[in-house]
């Protein structure tokens, strides 16, 4: 994922504000009660914000996360992770793995709330194998909401999420903006710690800001973005980020790295 992109600054801004304007026409009810949530949360200020706590600690890169192989229940490869179920909480609540292409059922998408999940040295390993996954259903409403990601079962494989809980992919690589909408780079990575709670966000900056990664604190709802936005915007200013250390992933102990 770790790719140049050229984007112009004035693209960025466009894009950021025609977002902006698109998401709250979609989603005014269900951003009021995220955003009351979401300013529980203080802002960091990136003065006392460093990388040495995400460095030692490590993780779960989203680039490694998405499309890393799954295993069942004996060990087997069955398939690979499509995506990922975050909460208002920026918890991840479940995966949606894509099984079965080599089994009389053929691709199956399931989803697999987190603690059955384990994280292995090759991928995930889940508790499905070619007897039992017939046995879960599928399931039959248009979106999946935090209520429904208990259980182990079959969804369709462009599953809409309800309120309180979004994809990972409604996030990685939207526009990024600073300030009033300055178009800054995009989202190019997530960092999770191995119990699935999102450390930081990655940004992949402009030119004119470094043209490198940089990891920020994440706050989700009511900070400026909200699934179906197609820009996150940082609630920081445009003179707060200038002294920013380029991310090093080097230094970032994630599981499956190479």
């Amino acid at each position: 994922m770790h790719f140049q992109r050229n984007v112009s600054l004035i693209a960025l801004a466009v894009s950021a504000a025609m977002g902006v304007s698109q998401a709250q026409a979609q989603n005014d009810s269900n951003q009021s009660q995220s955003s009351a949530q979401g300013q529980n949360q203080p802002i960091v200020a990136l003065s006392d914000w460093n990388y040495d706590e995400l460095y030692q600690q490590g993780g779960v890169t989203a680039d490694n996360l998405m499309d890393t192989e799954v295993f069942g229940e004996s060990g087997e490869e069955i398939g690979s992770v499509e995506n990922v179920l975050i909460t208002e909480q920026n918890q991840i609540a479940a995966i949606i793995a894509q099984v079965g292409g080599f089994w009389d059922i053929g691709d199956t998408h399931v989803l697999v709330p987190w603690e059955e999940v384990q994280l292995t040295d090759d991928g995930v390993q889940i508790p499905i194998n070619e007897d039992n996954a017939d046995d879960y259903g599928l399931f039959d409403s248009e979106y999946i909401t935090k209520q429904d990601l208990s259980q182990t079962q079959q969804v369709d494989d462009d599953i809409a999420t309800g309120n309180r809980v979004w994809k990972l992919t409604e996030l990685l690589d939207d526009y990024a903006s600073v300030g009033e909408g300055v178009g800054y780079g995009y989202v190019d990575n997530v960092l999770f710690n191995k119990d699935g709670k999102i450390q930081a966000v990655v940004v992949e900056s402009d030119s004119a800001y470094g043209g490198g990664p940089y990891a920020y604190p994440f706050y989700g709802y009511g900070h400026g973005w909200a699934p179906g936005y197609t820009t996150y915007s940082l609630p920081y200013e445009e003179n707060e980020i200038g002294d920013m250390d380029v991310f090093d992933y080097e230094q970032y102990n994630g599981l499956w790295d190479n």
